[in-house]
């Protein structure tokens, strides 16, 4: 699918301290055409598989070893199925009636300066475990 002025984005970082939010492993904005699966990998991880843009051909690796980046979160313990039923849900959203990016996962709790603030997560989502972007 071709991105549009109309797409929907999700936003994850790993980060607490919005200062040293500084690389690929940090945060990522990924649109939500490039979703590829959510697959399970224990009661209380659920991976999030994406296509990533690049410049020439893939190199010749397997999917699970490079061709697709990776974003995994840590769930509530036995609601990983009822968190992939949300995402796909906000996935097949209605109309859009804002900017389009919506936070599934947000470790942050200290911003610029030095200030506290409350993480954000969507559903039943408890950290952003990890994020693999090649």
């Amino acid at each position: 699918m071709e991105n549009s002025k109309y797409d929907k984005y999700w936003y994850f970082r790993t980060q607490a301290n919005e200062e040293y939010d500084d690389d690929v492993t940090s945060s990522l904005m990924l649109p939500i055409s490039n979703v590829v699966s959510m697959i399970p990998t224990s009661t209380t991880a659920l991976t999030i598989y994406y296509k990533q843009p690049t410049n020439g051909s893939l190199p010749p690796e397997s999917n699970v070893n490079g061709q697709f980046g990776e974003v995994v979160l840590t769930v509530t313990r036995g609601k990983v199925r009822d968190t992939i039923a949300d995402l796909v849900s906000a996935i097949n959203a209605g109309p859009r009636h804002s900017d389009g990016v919506r936070v599934i996962a947000d470790d942050s709790t200290i911003e610029i300066g030095g200030a506290s603030k409350a993480a954000k997560y969507f559903s039943n989502i408890t950290a952003c475990g990890y994020i693999n972007a090649r």
